[in-house]
């Protein structure tokens, strides 16, 4: 468990406005509306689904559906204590948007690329009575994707609530000059205008005192990942696209590799050729191969052709029904968004590609091989540096490596059990931040 400092109580009261703010945002606004003239390219992806949605809203920023999974017990806790709002899900990739409904069907999905018009379009549907940006970002543009703080003002212009949740810092800079000025003038509004910061760990929360943020308003939680991704209780009945094909799997007597996320060639190579020294063995073995972004074609073009070099059998889940698999197909390639945390549950042995998100199978009491190479900068670096220096993550750099501990897994050598005990220890020590953040946010919901 992360060291926590110590802080006051949460305020009863909102945080105030910052003097001056109107000026630096009548002065943004002048500079959004002239990039607007130049072919702004966050104009144009506004969408509400379903269209006719209306009344008061639960608004929460979760960019991918990996953002989601990461902190679902704590979306789920916000919309049990506010069944009055409706919860709105804010995302830059309209792909995601089935994905999203699968996991909260009574939800309303928003796409907008973070255009200031779009906040006002969304707050005159669904107006907020509570904001919740999820996992990130901190800071504006300071992530891979946009949460503008249009929204956040939006928020406050409506006396909603605005919590951060599981807050961690990925120390980019802004990629677009306008990215880089909303940042310049409105930083510390930004951060000035959430109620409770909750984040990862105290190192945050001393950057984020040091660029604004008030410290009796911040508290460090811990990574809410460790609670999240526990799911010793899963059964086939909760994977709602593919139970059938998934239930076929786990009766069988197949070996299963579940691959997620291994989206670079040179790793998507290693694992191939691991799995083809695994079926001098094992010749009924199956690869499930889940690509990090299968929207993307020409990427997709390149696996695939990579699978037919390799002569494997090939099915895309995009293809088939859910139905039982083929005993003939080698390879399952998982092309679809939103299924791959259930099909590690098929599995006799995962691994997640590089930068990723190891919690998803671990949290399923899975043995796991990783390469090394992490980037400082991806979100699932915490988790990792916190696992790697708990020596639980068997980082393999090459095909014989890896297969040597798939093989082990399948045939479940003593040494896999004692990995997977030693991993679970690690896991229970880490856990506990969703009842931080539900404490930490408890005083500012219910207004």
């Amino acid at each position: 468990m992360p060291e926590l400092t110590p802080t006051l109580d949460a305020p009863a009261t909102a945080a105030p406005i910052r003097p001056g703010e109107t000026l630096r945002w009548a002065m943004f606004r002048a500079l959004e509306r002239l990039s607007d003239l130049r072919g702004n390219n966050t104009l144009g992806a506004f969408s509400v689904t379903p269209a006719d949605a209306s009344g008061p809203a639960l608004w929460f920023y979760v960019t991918t559906i990996g953002e989601l999974n990461a902190v679902a017990p704590m979306i789920e806790w916000l919309i049990a204590q506010r069944p009055d709002l409706r919860p709105v899900l804010i995302t830059e990739h309209p792909h995601y948007r089935d994905a999203y409904l699968a996991r909260l069907p009574q939800a309303v999905v928003c796409t907008s690329r973070g255009h200031s018009d779009d906040a006002r379009r969304l707050a005159r549907l669904l107006p907020p009575a509570m904001l919740a940006v999820a996992e990130i970002p901190c800071l504006p543009s300071e992530a891979p994707c946009r949460f503008s703080y249009a929204f956040l003002r939006e928020a406050r212009r409506h006396n909603a609530a605005t919590l951060m949740l599981n807050g961690w810092l990925y120390h980019y800079d802004p990629p677009a000059r306008l990215d880089q000025m909303e940042r310049r003038l409105l930083e510390r509004d930004f951060l000035n205008a959430f109620d409770v910061l909750c984040v990862q760990d105290a190192e945050t929360a001393r950057q984020l005192e040091a660029r604004g943020a008030a410290r009796e308003r911040l508290r460090v939680t811990g990574n809410m990942k460790f609670d999240a991704m526990r799911r010793a209780d899963w059964g086939v009945e909760q994977a709602t696209r593919s139970p059938r094909l998934l239930g076929h799997l786990l009766a069988s007597a197949r070996p299963i590799v579940v691959g997620g996320c291994v989206t670079e060639l040179p790793e998507q190579q290693q694992v191939l050729t691991a799995f083809e020294r695994l079926r001098r063995t094992h010749p009924d073995a199956l690869l499930i191969l889940a690509p990090r972004h299968p929207e993307n074609l020409e990427r997709m073009g390149q696996l695939l052709g990579q699978l037919g070099e390799a002569g494997l059998r090939v099915m895309r889940r995009s293809q088939i029904e859910d139905a039982p698999l083929a005993a003939e197909v080698q390879c399952l390639v998982l092309d679809t968004v939103g299924e791959l945390r259930d099909f590690y549950a098929a599995a006799s042995v995962a691994h997640v590609g590089v930068d990723h998100n190891v919690l998803e199978p671990l949290g399923l009491n899975k043995p796991l091989t990783i390469r090394s190479g992490w980037d400082t900068t991806y979100p699932s670096y915490p988790v990792y540096r916190l696992l790697r220096d708990r020596g639980v993550l068997h980082e393999c750099d090459d095909a014989a490596s890896m297969c040597d501990y798939w093989l082990a897994a399948i045939e479940r050598a003593p040494r896999i059990a004692d990995d997977l005990r030693r991993t679970e220890e690690a896991l229970a020590s880490m856990r506990g931040s969703v009842a931080r953040h539900q404490a930490a946010c408890a005083p500012r919901i219910g207004r």
